[in-house]
């Protein structure tokens, strides 16, 4: 499939880097800094010409927020997929090339972690760390692990049974040859829309998180804190509510999009 057909792969790149612009040119885009209170006698003002989403209620520019937001929330999802893509692809290599024992202890301890809401499962290994950006991206991380390790475990019990896979243990290569040589890269469009849905996972799940408070540092731009903080001022000033959550959306729909592009590719 040609790129200029696939419109939602185009799409998502599009919206995508409209975000990673925005959090890499924060500082030159808006002057202020993230924690800055210069506007208290504007507070709760609407958006206008200087300040385009509005000043919140301890007299901070909100599109100043969202930039640096952008920074935090993604560097979350991003370590949060390292551990989640770098985890899963070992384990699900590992429990459907050695298969036996091995192999059911992990698919069994997956099918448990399953059985529970990715959230729960960070909230639990948050209770475990001390909250923090670092901390919300392992938790995150850690909850999507199982879900990685399945789909890489069926993939290789998929590719291992094919022709390519057959011949080259006939011809005496090794298992773990077979696995990163012959296997791997047939996995690897799986592995890229995996990890692109895994984002765009980790976006909605961190932005949760911090929504209930446990992403640390209160004063730190991050898009779910933000909801959080003006959840109470959403009658007098929607915009409050509506700029990050809208950020959170955008980034979904991105990583979405071209999770599915890549699949479809």
């Amino acid at each position: 499939m040609r790129w200029n057909r696939n419109s939602g792969l185009s799409i998502g790149v599009v919206l995508l880097m409209v975000i990673v612009m925005a959090a890499l040119l924060a500082p030159i885009i808006s002057q202020q800094g993230q924690t800055e209170q210069p506007y208290r006698a504007e507070a709760l003002t609407g958006p206008s010409t200087e300040h385009w989403l509005g000043v919140d209620g301890a007299g901070r520019d909100v599109f100043t927020r969202i930039l640096y937001g952008a920074r935090v929330t993604l560097g979350i999802a991003l370590g949060a997929t390292i551990i989640a893509i770098g985890g899963g692809v070992l384990l699900g290599m590992m429990a459907g090339m050695l298969r036996g024992w091995f192999d059911g202890v992990v698919i069994h301890i997956v099918d448990f972690l399953l059985a529970f809401p990715s959230i729960l499962l960070g909230l639990v290994a948050l209770t475990l760390l001390h909250p923090s950006p670092t901390s919300v991206a392992i938790a995150v991380g850690v909850a999507s692990l199982p879900t990685v390790v399945r789909q890489v475990r069926a993939a290789f019990l998929s590719e291992g049974a094919k022709q390519y896979a057959l011949a080259a243990q006939a011809m005496g290569a090794s298992r773990w040859r077979i696995a990163v040589v012959e296997i791997l890269p047939n996995c690897a469009s799986l592995i890229l829309a995996l990890t692109a849905l895994t984002l765009g996972g980790a976006v909605l799940e961190a932005a949760g998180l911090a929504f209930l408070g446990l992403s640390g540092q209160p004063d730190v731009a991050e898009w779910g804190m933000m909801l959080r903080e003006e959840r109470s001022a959403f009658r007098i000033a929607p915009w409050l509510c509506i700029a990050p959550g809208i950020a959170i959306a955008w980034t979904v729909i991105a990583f979405n999009l071209i999770s599915d592009g890549l699949r479809k590719r």
